[in-house]
């Protein structure tokens, strides 16, 4: 049965004033009782009483994977809280991460009252699932029902700690960045031997192993979790459940988490061979294939959200000069410096390839012809005066002929979105290279 006039304990992390008004306006208004503390920034969490604390409402407008690693700290933090992201620009690759990390919800700004009174009840849900009526098996099935859904181990992690936070109050959670300072504080704190010392150490080499018993030390229990490649967390737990730590720490949890690891190893296996299938061995830039796929994809979504994109057709002014010159490898290693030059100059969101030999194209997302320019010259001007260095120390110059074409306004096709843009870049080369253009527009 559902609790009415709940109590709910907020936390609000880089909220405006406005939205805060908003939040407060929508929970008196449906008769919900609360109290809501404020921070900037997530680092603050480590000051805070932080056990009472249900929800948590966090503003941000970062990049997607930023966004997801702070879900995942946030969660690590409070575990049992329901985290709602608020922001006004997460795609949904990222929407999608943010939720395997432990999103509970996610809110567009500016906020509407009714989504946000939608939330608050389902946030009541969210309350008596957490409320202590969970067996271990229960907990088992719920958290890790599809292990297929974890993307990494950070995601597998996250959910054990969940898990232990339903039964265990952790006292104390101590971060590792790598596995030596790990092993050489728990040797002076546990006057660990050097047989204790080599299992940890396998421990952290088994790739199937995730929690590590070290000890029981009057009613608190010691362990370590694997947070991620190379990261490790020292925790120290009391039961404050009526089950045993035998039973919450089970045969079947070690066996599902078993399972969860050996998928996703070879879900990644899988993903490696992809990715390779869709990459330049030379620069490690995306290929023609991945050129394709990708344009068919946004080709295809054009009828629904009628969204333009632009591709950037770049060739490297004179490159054949320097294989004949310096050789073939001089060329690659010049082609790789390019390729990092190129990835710097672009947003998140942008896309490279290596089309083949010096060219490469760039895809650019909901960007139109005018927002192209800008990033062509961009381009451009960084390459002319950047110092490419060759083997012996030799310092190279290098400009960029680069033409540009928008979808749908110059073709309405992949193959012809590419011909348009190729037939643009050889046209700056007549006009003297080192130029960006477009039909009739040349820009030095």
């Amino acid at each position: 049965m559902m609790k009415k006039n709940k109590f709910f304990e907020i936390l609000a992390i880089g909220l405006d004033s406005i939205a805060i008004e908003v939040i407060k306006k929508t929970l008196k208004a449906n008769g919900f009782k609360y109290k809501i503390s404020f921070i900037s920034e997530i680092d603050e969490l480590s000051g805070m009483h932080r056990k009472s604390i249900e929800a948590v409402f966090y503003f941000s407008n970062k990049q997607s994977h930023k966004i997801i690693q702070d879900v995942r700290k946030i969660s690590m933090e409070l575990p049992r809280a329901a985290i709602t992201l608020l922001s006004s620009r997460v795609d949904l690759g990222g929407a999608i991460g943010a939720f395997r990390a432990g999103l509970f919800d996610l809110l567009t700004v500016p906020l509407d009252p009714s989504e946000l009174r939608s939330m608050l009840f389902r946030l009541q849900l969210h309350e008596v699932m957490q409320s202590g009526h969970w067996n271990p098996e229960r907990a088992v099935l719920h958290l890790f029902s599809r292990p297929e859904s974890f993307s990494s181990l950070e995601d597998i992690s996250i959910t054990l700690n969940q898990y232990l936070n339903l039964f265990f109050e952790i006292e104390k959670h101590t971060f590792f960045a790598n596995e030596v300072q790990m092993v050489r504080d728990l040797k002076l704190e546990f006057n660990l031997n050097s047989h204790q010392q080599k299992r940890i150490k396998r421990f952290i080499g088994d790739s199937s192993g995730l929690i590590f018993g070290l000890r029981f030390i009057e009613d608190r229990f010691h362990f370590l979790i694997k947070t991620g490649p190379d990261k490790f967390s020292y925790l120290v737990a009391v039961n404050q459940s009526v089950f045993s730590v035998t039973e919450i720490l089970s045969d079947y949890l070690s066996n599902v988490l078993r399972t969860s690891l050996s998928i996703l190893t070879e879900s990644k296996a899988r993903q490696e061979i992809k990715l390779l299938s869709l990459t330049d061995e030379v620069t490690g830039l995306f290929n023609q294939r991945k050129l394709t796929l990708d344009l068919d994809y946004y080709i295809s979504g054009y009828p629904i959200d009628k969204q333009v994109f632009s591709l950037l057709f770049i060739d490297i002014d004179y490159f054949k000069n320097v294989n004949d010159k310096y050789g073939h490898v001089v060329g690659s290693q010049l082609l790789i410096d390019m390729a990092a030059v190129l990835k710097t100059q672009l947003r998140a969101s942008d896309l490279v390839y290596r089309y083949g030999g010096d060219e490469f194209i760039v895809l650019l997302p909901k960007s139109n012809l005018i927002e192209a320019k800008k990033i062509a010259i961009r381009i451009s001007e960084c390459v002319k005066a950047a110092e490419f260095k060759i083997e012996d120390g030799t310092k190279y110059n290098l400009s960029l002929s680069i033409g540009i074409a928008e979808y749908p306004s110059d073709a309405t096709s992949a193959k012809s979105i590419i011909e348009f843009a190729d037939k643009m870049m050889y046209l700056s080369k007549k006009s003297g290279r080192g130029k960006v253009f477009h039909v009739n527009e040349v820009v030095a």
